[in-house]
């Protein structure tokens, strides 16, 4: 068969527009593939992105229980920390007490003081009038206690709110236990202040001294009573 001009061109428009049409298919399925792939990809990529937001609210959420856990770990701190102080206090005040009391030895500086019968004693005087009554030692512990004495003994036996003094012939029974004479009195407190007050002009000390007893006084840096 004899091909003329037409024929020809006939063919070259017809294998021109084949040759689009399978190009433009290819195009086409390449961006549908195309798309399907970042479809899935989106998917993906949204899941790890919710995953992510949701462990960092779970991450401030337990950072804020982690806060709330140091504030109340640091009030139990400041509350044991309050009551270790009140304990200590507690503790000190019951043992001051305790010694004040006699339940504990005491110590500090102090006075010591010594009374005596004087050795003496005229005949014709009446020998009563020179040696040492309970209410010459009653004086002293008056005065001692009101300059302040933390603790007083008598012939190491200490003295409290309680106890009695009394004459018992030629001895004194300090709560029912008999002393001869001399008669020590050891005073803790402040050393200075408590020889200051006794030894005031016309004090206890010069009274003392005007009963015709024999006085002997001293400061004391360090006096020790033990409980009874």
């Amino acid at each position: 068969m004899k091909l003329n001009g037409k024929h020809v061109i006939l063919s070259f428009v017809l294998f021109v527009f084949g040759y689009l049409i399978a190009v433009g298919y290819q195009h086409t399925s390449f961006f549908n593939d195309t798309e399907e792939i970042t479809d899935e990809e989106w998917d993906r990529t949204f899941h790890y992105r919710q995953q992510l937001i949701d462990l960092e609210a779970r991450n401030q959420t337990l950072q804020q229980d982690i806060n709330d856990l140091r504030l109340d770990l640091m009030k139990m701190e400041e509350n044991f920390s309050n009551e270790q102080q009140t304990l200590t206090e507690a503790v000190e005040l019951k043992q001051t007490l305790q010694a004040y009391v006699g339940e504990l030895n005491i110590e500090g500086e102090g006075i010591f003081l010594s009374l005596k019968d004087q050795n003496f004693v005229p005949s014709e005087e009446n020998v009563n009038d020179y040696i040492v009554h309970d209410y010459h030692i009653q004086l002293v512990l008056n005065e001692l206690y009101s300059a302040g004495a933390e603790a007083i003994a008598i012939n190491g036996q200490r003295i409290y709110a309680d106890s009695h003094v009394v004459c018992v012939g030629p001895v004194i029974s300090v709560d029912g236990k008999s002393y001869p004479a001399p008669f020590e009195i050891e005073a803790i407190g402040n050393k200075d202040t408590l020889m200051n007050s006794l030894t005031l002009a016309q004090g206890v000390i010069d009274e003392l001294v005007n009963d015709q007893i024999e006085v002997e006084y001293k400061q004391m840096n360090q006096i020790v009573m033990e409980h009874n």
